[in-house]
């Protein structure tokens, strides 16, 4: 019984210590792709999580928004994360699943922003599978910070995406939909 107690304790702390770790802001530098084009800016903001994932499929995301003639300045959500939206077309925002919702670097930088003015919005979501109740509360905290939701992307690290969009490879889905993202004016 002694033993079990102790196991149990010790997932517990295991457990807290990820969820602590997991969602923990990371602060990086800016990154520009396609800096000369002329068509329009997006900021792709990202938690990177525990894995390389969340990271994989947002610069995936980004790589199609640069095909589609797009400037994208890409970096993870912290407190150093560019608040003053005003010289950006489109925001990206993406979260890995944590504790059935998105990470709270995602949340904090939603917070900070405040009101989003009805910039046109994107949120990526991953999960090991049904992102379905991360993805609503992503898009009610949007919603409330008076976003223009073009889009909601649930992707999966460990269920089969094919049920959602006919592909498996998540780097691939992502720039294919990031190429249906519409410059301003068109």
């Amino acid at each position: 019984m002694t033993y079990l107690i102790v196991a149990v304790v010790l997932l517990a702390v295991v457990g807290v210590g990820l969820l602590y770790k997991a969602n923990r802001a990371v602060v990086s530098e800016i990154e520009i792709l396609n800096a000369g084009a002329a068509g329009g800016t997006a900021l792709v903001i990202y938690h990177p999580g525990l894995s390389s994932y969340q990271e994989k499929v947002n610069r995936a995301f980004a790589d199609g928004l640069v095909s589609a003639g797009w400037r994208v300045e890409l970096t993870t959500a912290s407190s150093q994360t560019p608040t003053d939206l005003g010289s950006y077309d489109l925001l990206v925002l993406g979260s890995p699943t944590y504790a059935f919702g998105p990470a709270k670097p995602f949340r904090s930088y939603l917070e900070a922003v405040g009101d989003l003015g009805g910039k046109r919005t994107v949120i990526i979501v991953s999960g090991l599978g049904r992102t379905d109740g991360s993805v609503a509360i992503a898009e009610e905290l949007v919603g409330k910070a008076n976003a223009n939701l073009v889009k909601s992307l649930p992707i999966w690290t460990a269920a089969p995406n094919e049920e959602m969009y006919g592909i498996s490879d998540p780097a691939e889905i992502m720039r294919q939909a990031a190429m249906e993202i519409s410059l301003p004016g068109q």
